[in-house]
This record gives C-alpha cells, sequence and structure tokens, in this order.
C-alpha cells in the first residue's frame, strides 16, 4: 500500500511546452523511444501510437558532444505512424537519434536514443581518479584494492589520491589537477569514495543568480544559498570565486555564503565539466549505521559482485509519478524505454511495493520531499528497514530537499545504503542516461547532464539545468549489464609465441575476445589487429599469440594480456557486444621465444590454393611445422626431414582459406612467415 507523507510544496517555475495542463504533464513532453536491431542491419525506432494530430520529426548524430549538431531531418512521418527504420545504418554501428512531435511551427516533445545494431563499444574506457577518504585507508585496503582491479578489467586505468576529511577543498582541487597536467593522457573520471570535503557553492536565492533548484525561495522553505557542488572536482582550469556572493537566508548554516568563506559564487559552472563524476558517502547514514566504513564496505562488496555478474536484476523499470501535474517524471519516461523497451516498464506500481516483492534494473519516483522523504515514495527509513529486500539496481528520484544530498539520513544516499546501485536526482533537471542502453556506463551520463544546456530540451525548471548541485550518487562507471567473466588466463611462452589458456566463463556467452594491454597508452588492443585480422574474437578456451612484440613494445618484454567473455546483448536500444571483466596474465617474450625471421626463406606460392613449398632452410635437417590461423587454433603440424637443398613440400587441409601463419623449428631456430590461401 502507497504511504504518503506530508507534503512539502515545491515551488514551480516551469516552463511547460503546452498552457494546457495534462493529467500526466510529464507524458506530453517525451516521445518514449525504444529501438529494434534488424537482421539486415537496420535499426527500427518505435513509440507508443497516442493518436497524435501532428508529424513525429527525426534527426541523427554520430555520437555525443560538444557543438555536434543534428543531421536531417531523416523523416517526417504522420502522428499516426509509430515506427520508422533507418535502412542507411548497417551492422556494427550505432547513432544518437533525435524524435520530435511536430505540429506547426511548434515542437511540443522530444525523445532521445543511442540506438545500434551488433554494435562494438571501445574496450578502453580511459583513465580514472579515484579519490578516496584517507580513513578507509587501512580498513578498506581489500575492497580498495578489489575495485583497482575491477576497473581495471573494465578498461580503465585507476589513479589513487586520498584525501582527509579535514582538507580544504582548494588544496583537493589542486591535487587533482598537478596530476591531471603531469598525466601524458588525461583521466576521463573522477570516483570520490567516502566524505571527501564536499565543495559548496552558488546564489540560490530570490534575489540571486536563481531560484533554489527546488524552488523553495526565501519565506517557502529557505533552501537557498550555496549547494553542494561535486563537480567543483570536475573541472580543470575553471574559474571559481569566492568575493561576492553574501547570501545568508538559509535555514541551514551550511548554505550560507559569503565573501571568502571557502563557498564559491556560481550557481553554473563557468567551463565544461571534463570529469565524469560519481560519490559514494556513508557518512552521518546513522538510519543504517553510525559506522560509515562498514556501509562502504557494504556497498563496494556489492557493486563487486554486480560487475562480476553474480548478482542479476529482472530487466524492467518502473514509474512512480506522484506529480502528475509537473513535468518531472519525464526524465523516467525518457530513459526507462531505452533501457528496457516500451512494453517492460509501468507506471501503474508503487515504489517499495514493487521493489521489496521482485527485483527491477530501474525505477524512478517523485514526489513532494523533504531530506529524507518523498511523498507517495517512501523515506529513508524505508530504505533502512528493507535492506536486503529492496532490490532494485539504478534509481531516480525527485522532489524538494533531498537533491541537497549533503544532509543526514539523506534520501539519496538512503538508496545506496538501502540497496541500489546508483541515484540521482533526476527531472530537476532533466536527466539524460539512454547512452547505457548501448552499454555506456552511467558516469557519461552524469557528465552530459551537468553540462547539457540546449544540447537536449533541458525542461526548463526552475532555471536547474547546468546547475552546480547535479551530482551522481554510485559508482560512474557502473554498466547496466555484466557477464560472468572467464577466470584464470595463463600466458606461457611456448613454440615461438605465446600460449593463452583460461577457463570458460560460468554464464552463456557467444565467445571470448583476446587483448594485448599497453599500459603506456593505456589502451585495450585486440591481438589481431597486430597481425594484419580485424578482430581476436574466439568460443575456445585458448589463444596462440603469434604477433611480433612490435608495435606495443619494439623489444622482448613484459606483454599484459586479457580475456574478456562477451555477448550480443539485446536492450530497448537495439543491441551491442557485452564485454565481461577480463582476466588478465603477463608474459615475457625472449629473443628465443619471439622466434627468427631468416631473410633467405621463404614460402610459395603465396597467394596460394594449399600445395605450398618452402625454400633455403638448412639441409638434411629434422623440422617441425606449425600452421596457425589468425585466431591462433592449430591448422596444421608435420615432422620431417628437409630435403638435400633445403626445401620441403606439403599441403593444407582442404577448406582452408584466409591468413595462415607459418612457424618451422630447426636446430632450435625458428622460421616464421604468412601465407594467403584462396579457395
Amino acid at each position: 500500500m502507497k504511504q504518503k507523507y506530508p507534503a512539502i510544496l515545491l515551488f514551480l517555475i516551469a516552463h511547460l511546452c503546452s498552457t494546457q495542463l495534462y493529467a500526466q504533464v510529464a507524458k506530453t513532453q517525451v516521445v518514449q523511444v525504444s529501438a529494434l536491431a534488424n537482421a539486415d542491419g537496420s535499426i527500427t525506432l518505435k513509440w507508443p501510437n497516442d493518436g497524435y494530430t501532428g508529424n513525429y520529426v527525426i534527426h541523427h548524430r554520430d555520437f555525443i558532444h560538444a557543438n555536434n549538431q543534428w543531421i536531417g531531418p531523416d523523416a517526417t512521418v504522420a502522428g499516426n505512424v509509430s515506427s520508422w527504420t533507418d535502412t542507411k545504418i548497417s551492422k556494427g554501428n550505432a547513432l544518437e537519434y533525435r524524435v520530435m512531435k511536430v505540429k506547426g511551427s511548434t515542437t511540443e516533445a522530444f525523445g532521445y536514443i543511442y540506438a545500434g545494431n551488433q554494435f562494438k563499444l571501445n574496450p578502453t574506457k580511459g583513465g580514472i581518479i579515484l579519490l578516496i577518504d584517507s580513513s578507509y585507508i587501512k580498513t578498506l585496503a581489500n575492497e580498495i584494492n578489489t575495485l583497482n582491479t575491477d576497473l581495471m578489467a573494465d578498461g580503465w586505468f585507476p589513479t589513487t589520491i586520498y584525501a582527509g576529511r579535514n582538507d580544504k577543498v582548494d588544496a583537493i582541487k589542486t591535487k587533482i589537477e598537478t596530476w591531471i597536467k603531469k598525466s601524458a593522457i588525461k583521466p576521463k573520471a573522477l570516483y570520490i569514495i567516502g566524505h571527501v570535503p564536499v565543495p559548496y557553492s552558488g546564489n540560490f536565492s530570490s534575489s540571486g543568480d536563481r531560484p533554489p533548484p527546488d524552488g523553495h525561495v526565501e519565506g517557502s522553505g529557505n533552501h537557498t544559498g550555496a549547494w553542494p557542488a561535486d563537480l567543483f572536482y570536475g573541472t580543470v582550469d575553471c574559474y571559481w570565486g569566492d568575493d561576492i556572493v553574501n547570501c545568508t537566508t538559509g535555514s541551514e548554516a551550511r548554505h550560507h555564503n559569503k565573501p571568502g568563506d571557502g563557498k564559491f559564487d556560481q550557481s553554473a559552472p563557468e567551463c565544461p565539466v571534463v570529469l565524469q563524476i560519481g560519490r559514494t558517502d556513508m557518512f552521518a547514514m546513522d538510519a543504517f549505521s553510525k559506522n560509515d566504513t562498514l556501509l562502504m564496505k557494504n556497498y563496494l562488496g556489492r557493486v563487486h559482485d554486480y560487475k562480476m555478474g553474480n548478482t542479476n536484476y529482472r530487466r524492467r523499470g518502473l514509474i512512480d509519478n506522484n506529480f502528475t501535474g509537473l513535468n518531472l517524471a519525464s526524465t523516467g519516461y525518457q530513459n526507462l524505454p531505452c533501457f528496457v523497451g516500451l512494453d517492460s516498464f509501468s507506471d501503474a506500481t508503487d515504489y517499495f511495493t514493487e521493489q521489496n516483492a521482485g527485483s527491477y534494473l530501474w525505477s524512478y519516483g517523485c514526489g513532494a520531499g523533504s531530506y529524507g522523504s518523498c511523498s507517495g515514495i517512501g523515506t529513508t527509513n524505508d530504505f533502512a528497514g528493507n535492506v536486503g529486500k529492496f532490490k532494485n539496481a539504478f534509481t531516480i528520484l525527485a522532489g524538494s530537499y533531498f537533491g541537497d544530498w549533503d544532509s543526514k539520513n539523506n534520501l539519496l544516499r538512503g538508496a545506496l545504503a538501502g540497496g541500489s546501485l546508483a541515484s540521482c536526482w533526476g527531472g530537476i533537471p532533466k536527466w539524460y542516461l539512454h547512452h547505457m542502453g548501448l552499454g555506456l556506463n552511467i558516469g557519461y551520463g552524469a557528465m552530459i547532464t551537468q553540462n547539457n544546456v540546449n544540447d537536449y530540451f533541458n525542461g526548463a525548471f526552475n532555471y536547474s539545468w547546468n546547475g552546480v548541485f547535479i551530482a551522481l550518487m554510485g559508482d560512474p562507471t557502473l554498466n547496466m549489464h555484466y557477464l560472468k567473466p572467464a577466470t584464470q588466463l595463463t600466458a606461457t611462452p611456448s613454440n615461438g609465441g605465446t600460449l593463452l589458456k583460461w577457463n570458460k566463463a560460468a554464464g552463456m556467452v557467444d565467445g571470448y575476445v583476446v587483448y594485448r594491454i599497453d599500459l603506456n597508452s593505456q589502451e585495450y588492443k585486440e591481438i589481431g589487429t597486430f597481425c594484419g585480422q580485424t578482430n581476436s574474437t574466439t568460443t575456445d578456451t585458448f589463444y596462440w599469440d603469434y604477433c611480433k612484440p612490435t608495435p606495443i613494445n619494439p623489444n622482448p618484454g613484459n606483454y599484459m594480456y586479457a580475456v574478456r567473455s562477451f555477448r550480443w546483448e539485446t536492450t530497448g536500444s537495439g543491441s551491442y557486444q557485452n564485454l565481461g571483466l577480463a582476466t588478465m596474465a603477463k608474459s615475457k617474450f625472449t629473443a628465443e621465444n619471439v622466434g627468427i625471421d631468416k631473410m633467405s626463406f621463404q614460402l610459395y606460392p603465396n597467394p596460394s590454393i594449399g600445395q605450398i613449398k618452402a625454400t633455403q632452410l638448412p639441409a638434411s635437417q629434422k623440422y617441425k611445422l606449425m600452421v596457425t590461423n589468425s585466431l591462433g587454433q592449430t591448422i596444421q603440424t608435420i615432422s620431417g626431414i628437409t630435403d638435400g637443398n633445403g626445401g620441403l613440400n606439403w599441403n593444407l587441409p582442404v577448406n582452408v582459406n584466409g591468413t595462415m601463419y607459418v612457424s618451422i623449428h630447426i636446430n632450435n631456430e625458428l622460421y616464421s612467415g604468412k601465407l594467403t590461401i584462396l579457395n
């Protein structure tokens, strides 16, 4: 049964697309779009047929970034049509689409989706800074070590910076910027773990830059002054002033902002946020435990289990909208179809009742709020009372006050402590996380939301877009889906190359991708790319690497190998190659196991139809010959004695074609070459 709590009225300065108030305003501002990946490589966009009397206008762009303009229109379809197929796209690709409801000269609703057909993600995610509360150095050493390993196995390259709870935010920012500026490869993300000092910024007031994002100006809740501003840590070489704003009308002293007090003036950043930021902070969550270390330990353990594919949530979502006259829930209606499809979420369910009874991948809830409650949804105590029962991976909540997350027993942080993996204050402003439907991490959506002014429809709610307060609670590297990984990779120099072996993944997978990890360039590189091949996938649990040390390392030395399970994942955004975490191992190449390429040694004809002759080898000597394909799989082995002229002849098996690698061992020397077989 839905619980109701005394409402603190949400002050509305909302600009709606229409002057008429509908029973579900949030739905009228959104085109709920999902995508279907077709067998021929095309993509079909789908949306509900609501009898619209205008037209749907569709644009696309390659990928979202600053100043990336929409191309099109690709199509204009009648309001009684509920789908459109892009036949120009092909398998392996993805595009971002914008679908608009247009009547006459008025755009009445927007929908966005990042859709693909067997889209392959870049396995390299980039550098990430772990900004960790120094009180956890010893108490969470094992968990932090596991986190580092998991990040590396997911394509991230982590660096750790510790900060004390009494450090100044300026000093912490200097540490971050110093590291970034000395790094040849700039990091892409920042994960704040623990009660690292919270920056405050802004002049949110009826007489300031903007009203408070929840609308509680002086005389109407007094949620005025400076708000928590973690995105301060995510800007580089950006001006943050502390000499103008003088606002002390806030009902709590932490919001008071005076010149020179260490709280900044800006209500919106003066330059783009360049790091994907997330924070997990269990401080002052006494409704669960006074020991934030134990709460943090629990959270990190749950995230590890999720990334290892040990925890599954039903691929469905719910929307519990208790503000039907406002546009807040449009964040839910925008994102959820991209994740689970149009038919796998409901807006006629109760937030806690449903998620206590069964698991949900996504949920959205909104209602009048306080720091620890959301009317029609529940309270922080509800999260605390249902630990172990509440089953949700990602949740979005909106309402007054609790978006100011640096408060005791805060509702957003209560969701993390209670079982969710990530949460945010979505709807004030609108959040855009739809890229997760094709495998991108949640921190990317947080960053584009923080930087959004007009790139996406911002909802125009209380001038909240691009505000300094926009923050993600939880691990910013989280993806929506994880696989069981392969395990126990070994890398053994053998027969002029490296033999990789691993244990198969425990779950359902479509195969494995084999990489070398270049620690200098911070990249995952498929081994096949070094041998002129387009991929390095296999369904086996072994792989021969005969590629020479170059170009990763022109000299013999240590290589880091990685094997990742993969599955072609289908979501509300189409299909993509979902990669499990890597199992990793090192191997040392030496002059002996790299092989000796003799300049005089020849293989011909090349290309060939399968009858091969090797010449200018040592005469009348025992040899062992091995032929492998581009995946490192052994095709043929032959032993014998070379003829008196240093030659040998042999036939390849029938139905062999493509690029083959020949290794001939004679007197502890290796002769190697490459053949193209035409059949």
